[in-house]
């Protein structure tokens, strides 16, 4: 598959069909809390642990968070909840973990997702950008999982195989121009992902990463239309010639948190088309 940019919408096209579940009710009984589930990656993320058997809280900014377990598909039903946060308030972490008790009664999977990110110089980047860039994908990850540690403490039944899994980047492992300040947030996602799975291992989590490169999703699309990202020009960088779908890391997300990984921990896993290979 070589012919994948559309010459006059510049936009990807014969991406793979969404992959079929391999693994029946591979996540079943997991209570999952994934984060930037209104649209993109976080949406495809909760729908694959809904359809593995999984009760999901599904967390974004976006309000349309609200309406997509009444869309029907495998979100529609018992054990799907949604919450509107905004990450970068202080008391995220907090807020979220009381909603996801009252609603699923605890949480075994953690999936920070929810990210912000912006094409600038660094000549030209703000203070306030600055700031909520680091909020929303860095602090927020840690609290949230700082909050999942400690109800998981207290519980007085533990969970069978917490696991924790952070959504890092590509930008994390190669340097790419006016991504600075996106690439330092998501670089100190994988190096807390490793720092926590030796500090949580005594607590039975596991924790890992996942480093994907451009997926295709709304925002790319978006970028795409406005001339800042040029996919014929980027392609070569990859082996595999194309975007990833949102399926597709999600299957790997899933696999991070089924038992099929139960000796997985403090890896950051690329899934690149061959991007990091180059």
């Amino acid at each position: 598959m070589t012919n994948v940019v559309d010459p006059k919408a510049g936009t990807p096209t014969n991406l793979p069909k969404p992959l079929m579940k391999r693994y029946p009710d591979d996540l079943q009984g997991r209570s999952a809390v994934v984060t930037g589930a209104g649209n993109g990656l976080g949406l495809a993320i909760a729908r694959r642990f809904a359809e593995g058997g999984a009760s999901v809280l599904l967390v974004d900014q976006d309000p349309v968070v609200m309406s997509r377990i009444a869309e029907g598909g495998a979100l529609q039903g018992k054990g799907m909840f949604a919450l509107v946060k905004n990450l970068a308030e202080e008391d995220a972490g907090a807020e979220v973990f009381r909603y996801a008790q009252d609603t699923l009664g605890g949480v075994d999977a953690l999936i920070n997702n929810a990210a912000w990110s912006f094409h600038k110089p660094m000549l030209e980047v703000t203070t306030a950008e600055f700031d909520r860039v680091v909020a929303i994908n860095q602090r927020a990850p840690f609290f949230l999982a700082q909050e999942f540690l400690r109800r998981l403490m207290r519980a007085k039944t533990s969970p069978q195989d917490p696991v924790i899994v952070n959504i890092s980047s590509v930008n994390a492992l190669l340097g790419n121009p006016n991504l600075v300040a996106y690439a330092g947030t998501k670089g100190a996602l994988a190096s807390m992902t490793r720092a926590m799975a030796v500090e949580m291992a005594d607590s039975g989590v596991r924790v890992n990463s996942v480093c994907p490169s451009a997926v295709d999703t709304f925002v790319t699309r978006k970028l795409i239309d406005s001339g800042v990202i040029e996919p014929s020009s980027l392609f070569h960088k990859y082996l595999i010639k194309r975007f990833a779908t949102t399926e597709e890391i999600a299957e790997l997300v899933a696999y991070l948190c089924s038992s099929a990984a139960g000796y997985v921990t403090g890896a950051s896993w690329e899934i690149d088309g061959g991007y990091c290979a180059m």
